[in-house]
């Protein structure tokens, strides 16, 4: 059995994405506050940590990595990609005060097309797959949504108001506000049946081309079509469409997701396409990302990773090649093994074996 640890999650997280071709991104602990707080409604909390620096400037302990990513990228052809793990600092629920938060993520800036998308989100759906097989990405895209409420000839703030109840899944309140709208019954259940929409993705694809056909631009429609069968042919079991998964529509312009795990309660991934946060600091560039919040697996550490080593393996007369040798075997599988001449204390392990005559490791009960 692999023991989930943050040092060695992390390190098979870093090591994804530069197989794909991402750079790690390093940036300083410090950034000037005006940043966050002229972006606040992007960051997870409001609470920021402030400081005056030597020169009279107020500055941040930063909250966000994005933020300063999209502030120190270059305006030029072709696409930047980047990963980071970094240490973000975040006021915590009760009275804990701030925290110092292992997050990691990456982003694509630039010409992004189809392939970046595909790309970013199967990157999202592998990331949950290193911290378990029990995972869950869910997919929206808040273009097609925004247009289709649109069509119905919202106001902006019915539009709005809709949108939070797809996001709650509200259904009933979210036909009693059509209804007062003045929403055609054909449109009402387009629109109904986009915000139940909760499926796996070539399932929806084929609903969305029933429900919007016709009515939404058709090259939007085709191509999340294309990326909700790529998604599907990848990851059947990980990736669901799910348009009660909304986000900020100041930021977040397209494809737009979140991640979860079992026995976490809340989300633990969050991304999109934040073309409108591009342009809200002044970047005429395209891009897609995510982050993964370290911080909300502490229950998955502490479950999986309340020992010390995943096997101790103890010898007494063998060879240094036979005590190698069944090290070895034994952590063939993942596992992580501890080789000690005698039972340490203070040391828990799953499973203890002994090198045998022959180098053969066997159990001990």
């Amino acid at each position: 059995m692999k023991t989930l640890s943050q040092d060695g999650l992390t390190g098979s997280l870093c090591a994804l994405y530069e197989r794909s071709g991402y750079r790690r991104y390093k940036m300083s602990k410090f950034e000037e506050y005006d940043l966050y707080a002229r972006n606040k409604d992007f960051l997870v909390s409001e609470n920021v940590l402030t400081f005056t620096d030597l020169d009279g400037r107020l500055m941040a302990l930063k909250p966000d990595v994005t933020l300063s990513i999209i502030k120190n990228s270059r305006e030029a052809s072709g696409i930047e990609k980047v990963y980071y793990h970094e240490n973000v600092y975040r006021a915590s629920g009760g009275t804990l005060g701030f925290r110092e938060i292992a997050q990691a993520g990456l982003e694509c800036i630039g010409d992004v097309d189809e392939y970046c998308v595909c790309e970013v989100l199967s990157l999202a759906a592998k990331s949950l797959l290193e911290i378990s097989s029990n995972s869950e990405l869910d997919v929206s895209h808040l273009g097609l949504l925004c247009e289709l409420l649109d069509c119905a000839k919202l106001s902006e703030p019915a539009k709005v108001s809709a949108i939070e109840l797809m996001g709650g899944k509200n259904i009933g309140e979210l036909e009693k506000l059509l209804k007062s709208e003045g929403v055609g019954e054909d449109m009402r259940r387009r629109i109904i049946g986009v915000a139940q929409l909760d499926c796996e993705a070539k399932e929806a694809s084929e609903k969305l081309k029933e429900l919007l056909g016709g009515i939404v631009s058709g090259e939007s429609l085709a191509l999340f079509c294309d990326t909700c069968d790529f998604l599907h042919g990848e990851f059947p079991e990980t990736v669901k469409v799910d348009f009660s998964t909304v986000g900020d529509l100041n930021y977040y312009s397209g494809i737009f997701f979140k991640g979860y795990v079992r026995g976490v309660a809340s989300g633990i991934l969050s991304g999109g396409q934040y073309n409108g946060l591009m342009r809200k600091l002044k970047k005429s560039s395209r891009a897609i990302g995510f982050a993964l919040y370290l911080d909300l697996l502490e229950p998955l550490f502490e479950a999986g990773g309340g020992f010390d080593s995943d096997i101790l393996l103890l010898y007494k007369n063998a060879s240094p090649a036979e005590i190698y040798g069944a090290a070895k075997r034994l952590s063939e599988g993942g596992a992580s093994v501890c080789v000690m001449k005698e039972r340490p204390k203070n040391m828990k392990f799953r499973e203890v074996y002994r090198v045998a005559s022959g180098g053969e490791a066997v159990r001990e009960e």
